[in-house]
Formats: structure tokens, sequence, C-alpha cells
């Protein structure tokens, strides 16, 4: 004879428990999201662009986004070979028309990522850099999100300007 007892509340409970937490985790990442930006959207470094392209190269370089061509020889890493330039979706630094620097790095392998670096000259000798996150497009497929990434940015921050990255991080949300 089947039972008419109800079920388990506890298996319920789990799974919403679950839930929350992944929802709390995705909010916790939006609102480091919005400080950093809030922090950073105007951020200005105190050097030219050129002076400080080799730093914003290494950061993208560090995590595993292959840089192409001059990029790779100016933070120091081995040339790329032949095919590699060849099936390149990324694009070497040059000069845009506004007298900053722009390049994209290549797909960063089994993620589908990889990064627009652009730095604009600021007065008085200065320049603002921005870290645009390239999403999807891997593999033949066309369809493109691109969005600021704050933390890649912040990374930069740490190289040039370490008191000011350290009291942004300070008042930072969790991830």
């Amino acid at each position: 004879m089947p039972s008419t007892r109800p079920p388990s509340p506890a298996p319920l409970a789990a799974l919403l428990a679950l839930a929350l937490a992944g929802c709390a985790h995705m909010g916790g990442a939006q609102a480091r999201y919005s400080y950093l930006q809030s922090k950073l959207e105007g951020y200005r470094f105190e050097k030219p662009c050129d002076e400080l392209w080799p730093a914003a190269l290494r950061i993208p370089s560090a995590k595993g986004f292959p840089l192409v061509g001059s990029d790779r020889e100016l933070v120091g890493e081995a040339s790329e070979g032949f095919f590699s330039k060849l099936i390149s979706d990324g694009f070497s630094t040059h000069s845009t028309s506004a007298g900053g620097l722009v390049c994209e790095t290549n797909w960063k392998e089994n993620t589908g990522t990889r990064y627009r670096i652009e730095g604009t000259p600021s007065e008085p000798k200065g320049c603002r850099v921005a870290y645009l996150q390239i999403s999807g497009g891997a593999q033949g497929d066309n369809q493109f999100t691109v969005g600021p990434d704050w933390n890649m940015l912040l990374d930069l921050v740490a190289v040039l300007d370490p008191d000011s990255a350290a009291k942004i991080e300070a008042g930072a949300p969790p991830d």
C-alpha cells in the first residue's frame, strides 16, 4: 500500500537554499561591477598612453590572452609563427585618429573570450585605458557581446598606482 505521508520538505529546502545562494553570488558580482564602474569609469592615469602601454598589454597577457604581432615582443614574448599570424582574429597596437592606441588580443583557448584594449589621451599628458571583453564569436560564431572589464582595469591601476588601487579595492563588495 502506498504511503500517504507527505514528502519531506528537506530536499525542497536544500534546493531553495542553493538557488538563493546563487542569486546572492550574482548580486555580489553585480554590486562589485557597479562599484568598480563608479570608481574606474573616468579613471585617468598620469602618464601618456605610449608610456603606460606595455603595462596595459601585460595585464591580459598574464591572464593567458595571446597578444598579436609586435605587441608580443613589446612585453618580452616570443613572436608568433607565420600560421598564427595568418589566422589571428586580433591585431597589434596601432594609433587611432584621436592620438590614442588600440589593439585586440586573440581568443583565449577554450573560453570564447578576447580583449580590445584602448588607450585614449587625456589632458594634460594623461591616459584613460579601457579593457573591453569580447565574448562569443569563437569558431565561426558571429554573435558577440562586448563590455568593459573593470577588474582588468583595476589590475592595471594596481600596477601603476598601487595606493589608489588599494583604496578602491578596500571599498569594493566581494565578487
